[in-house]
């Protein structure tokens, strides 16, 4: 298995390592170099083939020393040969692949001088004692196989009979999917048919595959396949783009299942959900190290959070998901949602972490004010957490914010108050701010709190903006007992450590809210939202008019009757993506 990569002056990257562990999923923005690193991977295998075919050729320069090496193989690899160098500047570029058995090998893009020939790119292979393999045999021995699968897309209508050799070359290239049906006839002349069928039919889901036939035209091939349910036969063309897929990579991983390392790019493109999921449940299946890169946030939350690395040209190492205490943290502050919001945080340039309930309910109040990064969850990703309850976590929030989004992405974690106290938000807010977090507690009991809005309430249900405000007013006041036991219980525990006495907190806390309870301003704040709505919906009906819904009123309240609190707090997560 490969342990590290380093890369020098190589396209996006300056200088970066990353190290490979037992499985390695590939995460960042788009160009942030996910796609290099795998290029490298690829061109490091063609390395290792030719050097497992031929001695090296000659003995080049480097660091000082000579070595024997061999020319790189780059002919394939178009990119590279336009835009290796970082930045296109003349130095040397070079990559280093190692592996744990110590076992090294370089690739080398020699300094470019005024006036003269591109260099020729050569690379040379180390041994776990640091001297080149004059022959064959020991690269064979000690320098394991990295098995590469293509970029993968839909198949061709029709397929020509090609030529074995053919076929074989291009089983790592982007032409491997328009040769599908040739590898699959190869697979059957070879007498694997059924061992593949074997290893497949658990991944199937009820598709039974026939062998290749070529009774219709002897100069092209088909595939037939059934679903279970339904003994129609159909040829592979005829299936979703995304099953087309599924079988060549079945197919793919079937041939690789016993190399060491398999590495993937993107493979997720063109399947669906259940497939995606899936295919991290095969790889994780087979005794081999996994590297892939993906986008997908089906495949983030099906994996080991551990495996996920984030990959930043703008750094200097590749960063590990988080450790386990920090992990232990984020998942419970985020629940099960952790890896899907890390998917969407590492494509966003801004994140806002958000009780889960809320994130409809801010969209649409967002787009009656015009406001639309939040509704288009790309530039800006929404991250539904758990509850206030999970305050606690700040720490773990800022190492994620920290290591995984650094200085590229900006972030808000919005909090409802319920029923704490000023001092205790003033302590969460100083907390999250001591780990370089901005946190927003409402000034109300919750985000519903900013939803009673008795013009919007008027306006649907068809009753007097009066009426309905004497109607609220009258099931807020009913009300108070309720509310008063709430606020002293949340006093008593953020007090008890002061030494003052139960009854002299009871005191406080009831003068305190006899004083604040007369003003309509603060029982809108306090009041549960949800049982004030309930209970006007409940009065509303009875007097012959319609009850209104907080999905309602968040979709069609107008611009004017948004809490000046509310329009604040969405500009600035409009912010967060600019």
């Amino acid at each position: 298995m490969i342990k590290e990569v380093k890369f020098t002056n190589f396209k996006a990257f300056e200088n970066f390592t990353m190290t490979f562990k037992d499985a390695s999923l590939l995460v960042g923005p788009n160009s942030a170099g996910k796609s290099t690193v795998l290029t490298a991977l690829r061109l490091a295998e063609t390395c290792l083939r030719l050097a497992k075919r031929t001695r090296p050729s000659a003995s080049n320069l480097h660091g000082g020393s000579y070595y024997l090496s061999y020319p790189a193989p780059t002919r394939d690899f178009a990119a590279l040969n336009e835009s290796v160098r970082h930045n296109f500047r003349d130095d040397e570029t070079s990559m280093e692949l190692s592996w744990r058995n110590g076992c090294k090998l370089r690739i080398v893009w020699p300094k470019r001088r005024p006036y003269e020939d591109e260099p020729t790119p050569f690379f040379y292979l180390l041994d776990s004692n640091g001297k080149p393999p004059r022959t064959v045999a020991p690269v064979k021995a000690s320098f394991s196989t990295i098995g590469v699968i293509p970029a993968l897309s839909p198949l061709e209508h029709e397929e020509p009979i090609l030529e074995p050799e053919t076929v074989r070359k291009n089983l790592s290239t982007r032409l491997s999917s328009r040769h599908f049906r040739n590898q699959m006839r190869l697979l059957d002349q070879a007498g694997e048919w059924d061992d593949f069928i074997e290893f497949a039919s658990p991944w199937l889901a009820g598709i039974e595959l026939r062998k290749p036939v070529t009774q219709y035209d002897t100069s092209s091939i088909d595939v037939f396949f059934t679903e279970e349910g339904n003994s129609s036969e159909k040829e592979i063309v005829w299936a979703g783009d995304g099953v087309q897929i599924w079988l060549q990579l079945l197919l793919h991983i079937y041939r690789s299942q016993d190399l060491p390392t398999l590495v993937l790019d993107e493979p997720e493109v063109f399947l669906h959900a259940d497939l995606q999921r899936r295919l991290v449940r095969l790889l994780e299946a087979l005794d081999a190290q996994i590297i892939l890169a993906t986008h997908s946030t089906e495949v983030l939350t099906e994996a080991d959070p551990n495996s996920i690395v984030w990959v930043d040209k703008t750094r200097r190492r590749a960063v590990r998901a988080p450790k386990e205490t920090n992990l232990d943290g984020l998942n419970a502050a985020l629940g099960s949602s952790f890896n899907l919001a890390m998917a969407k945080a590492l494509r966003a340039r801004g994140v806002i972490f958000v009780e889960g309930k809320d994130v409809r309910t801010l969209k649409r109040l967002s787009k009656t004010l015009g406001l639309g990064k939040i509704s288009e969850d790309i530039s800006l990703a929404v991250v539904p957490m758990t509850g206030y309850s999970k305050w606690e976590h700040a720490e773990a929030f800022g190492w994620f914010l920290r290591k995984f989004l650094g200085n590229t992405v900006k972030a808000l974690v919005l909090l409802d108050r319920d029923y704490r106290t000023d001092e205790q938000v003033r302590e969460v807010i100083e907390r999250f701010e001591s780990v370089d977090v901005h946190a927003h507690v409402w000034k109300k009991k919750e985000l519903e709190s900013y939803l009673i809005i008795p013009e919007t309430i008027a306006r649907f249900a068809h009753c007097p903006a009066g009426e309905v405000e004497e109607i609220i007013d009258d099931v807020m006041v009913r009300m108070q007992n309720k509310v008063t036991s709430r606020l002293l219980a949340e006093k008593m525990v953020a007090e008890r450590s002061t030494g003052r006495s139960v009854a002299t907190i009871n005191e406080d806390g009831l003068n305190d809210l006899t004083a604040n309870w007369a003003r309509s301003d603060f029982r809108y704040s306090i009041c549960p939202p949800k049982e004030v709505m309930a209970g006007v919906n409940r009065e509303l009906q009875r007097r012959g008019y319609k009850a209104v819904s907080f999905d309602t009123i968040a979709k069609y309240a107008k611009v004017h009757e948004i809490h000046p609190e509310m329009v604040d707090l969405l500009e600035k997560v409009e912010h967060l993506a600019t």
